[in-house]
């Protein structure tokens, strides 16, 4: 029975343990799935020449001897083979590709293959996530057939477009808007149509971009008191439900916001800032969205439960290993060193990793660095009874900056835009903050090689604007930040020059040396000039 005979013969017990129920694990019942999946994954990797290629002849037996032999990986390790698509070089047959940006607007993009048996286990995520969604409690969820369906994300070859092909003669949803109609639209149409429909037919299902989410919010309060709305296509139910709104914002002196018109059985939201954003969603719509975290190199691999307050490791999706942050700083300094890493039953509560993943059902990636921190959240936090450690999406790795999901800025994409500025700055640093608005953007602080009094050369919001022209010729999806989510995405702050030289001779551990992005701007000025902190 596919997942709409289930729902209509209401059997939600099977349901729930089909797709939901990894929450149930103990952990070493999640490692013995683990480590089973993992010995069938290096079968097939050593008898493809992409597993040859990683494991320089050894030849794992255990997953100790595994995690003993074979190295860490970088997409440099499999760039070769995978941005040609050598499929016969490959572990399994992939039926589709799935590309992402390497590196926002300067390298090419990365592409993953799928395997049939990964894009399966990718269908059995999203219906978890989509019935944890609507859950409130564990076992029960409110679903049923033929929902209307806002799917606010990037289609093929990004992950997320999969979404409509696997729950296609699965789960059958109404689509905002219909996904053929939807492809011919740009990304910024697609969700403002599919808004609109929403709005006159009403909403069952979100699923959308955080950062998208949040502005498309936004622009419905600020749009609230407008009276050009048009009236045609509303059902009569909707219809009715928004002019009650309308009449009571009026009187209450409030703008209209989207819980107001709609109710929502379940909100799905994605990217690298949803820690930031998830209260804001809430606060709008009256639904605590539920956070999911998926790469194009790992699927979706991890799922909040029903409380919606940390996220669960799915066991079947990749092997999991997790390196301290102390381990990685370790390696950062000294690219020599070999960092240690961690299974899920070794780690601590209250620590922050880096995850590192193998695939399993025949994926390319093999002790692959991907490049996100996580918390291990306190057990004393969990309040669903799940076993499982509960983790924290933190952010990207240093040193790369990534902006509400949209784009990843790298130390080569700033000093690219600084060379073809022409602007005479000499030292530079970058940091990522968030506004009073919780939305990222770069903090950049530039050194000028000209003294501070030298008229001209001291205008931070002259040279914001010069700079801000390169890094949106060199990233395209930089414009996007402020013309689709209303993001100023760089500030510029100018200190003195020589500040950087002098704060770097009052360190002693070289790790520092090269990360003076561990201070912030005053923290800097106060070790490079003493008491003298006030001059920045």
């Amino acid at each position: 029975m596919n997942f709409d005979a289930l729902l209509n013969a209401k059997r939600k017990d099977e349901i729930w343990q089909k797709y939901c129920g990894f929450l149930d694990l103990s952990v070493s019942e999640f490692m013995d799935i683990q480590n089973s999946l993992l010995l069938e994954q290096l079968q097939l990797f050593e008898n493809s020449e992409l597993g040859r290629s990683i494991f320089k002849n050894k030849h794992p037996k255990t997953v100790a001897e595994f995690r003993k032999m074979i190295p860490l990986t970088e997409y440099d390790d499999y760039a070769d083979i995978l941005l040609s698509k050598e499929v016969s070089k490959l572990p399994a047959k992939p039926v589709v590709w799935i590309e992402t940006t390497w590196e926002g607007g300067r390298a090419p993009v990365k592409v993953a293959p799928y395997t049939a048996a990964m894009v399966e286990n990718y269908k059995e995520a999203c219906l978890a996530c989509i019935i944890l969604a609507s859950s409130k409690a564990k076992g029960e969820f409110d679903l049923k057939v033929g929902m209307n369906f806002l799917n606010g994300m990037a289609p093929l070859p990004y992950l997320t477009g999969l979404l409509p092909d696997v729950l296609e003669g699965e789960y059958t949803v109404n689509y905002f808007p219909p996904i053929k109609e939807g492809l011919a639209m740009s990304f910024g149409q697609r969700n403002k149509e599919g808004f609109k429909m929403g709005l006159k037919q009403g909403l069952d299902l979100f699923y959308g971009l955080s950062s998208v989410i949040v502005r498309m919010s936004e622009q419905f309060v600020e749009g609230s008191g407008s009276t050009k709305t048009s009236l045609s296509g509303f059902k009569v139910s909707q219809l009715a439900k928004y002019a009650v709104a309308k009449i009571r914002s009026k009187i209450d002196g409030r703008p209209v916001y989207p819980k107001d018109v709609f109710n929502l059985k379940g909100f799905v939201c994605i990217g690298t800032d949803t820690l930031h954003f998830k209260q804001k969603i809430e606060d709008y719509w009256g639904i605590r969205p539920l956070e999911v975290f998926g790469g194009t190199e790992v699927t979706c691999i991890a799922i909040e439960s029903w409380i919606k307050d940390g996220l669960v490791l799915l066991p079947n999706m990749c092997f999991y290993e997790f390196m301290p942050m102390s381990e990685f700083y370790k390696n950062l300094e000294n690219p020599s060193y070999v960092p240690k890493t961690y299974t899920l039953d070794e780690i601590k509560e209250d620590e922050y990793y880096e995850l590192v993943v193998t695939n399993f059902k025949g994926g390319a990636f093999v002790r692959y660095r991907v490049g996100d921190i996580f918390k291990c959240e306190p057990n004393t936090k969990k309040t669903d009874g799940v076993k499982l450690p509960h983790f924290r999406y933190i952010d990207r790795i240093d040193p790369v900056i990534d902006l509400a999901g949209f784009t990843r800025i790298t130390e080569a994409t700033i000093a690219q835009a600084i060379t073809m500025s022409h602007l005479h700055i000499t030292s530079w640093f970058a940091l990522k903050r968030y506004d009073s608005q919780h939305r990222p953007y770069i903090n950049l602080t530039i050194e000028l090689n000209h003294p501070q009094n030298d008229p001209g050369f001291d205008d931070a919001v002259l040279i914001k604007e010069q700079l801000e022209i390169y890094f949106k010729y060199i990233d395209g999806d930089y414009a996007n930040l402020h013309k689709m989510l209303g993001i100023e995405p760089l500030q510029v702050t100018i200190i003195p020059y020589g500040t950087i030289d002098r704060y770097l001779k009052t360190i002693s551990h070289p790790l520092q040396k090269v990360n003076p992005n561990h201070y912030d701007v005053v923290e800097i000025m106060k070790l490079a000039y003493g008491t003298k902190g006030d001059r920045a």
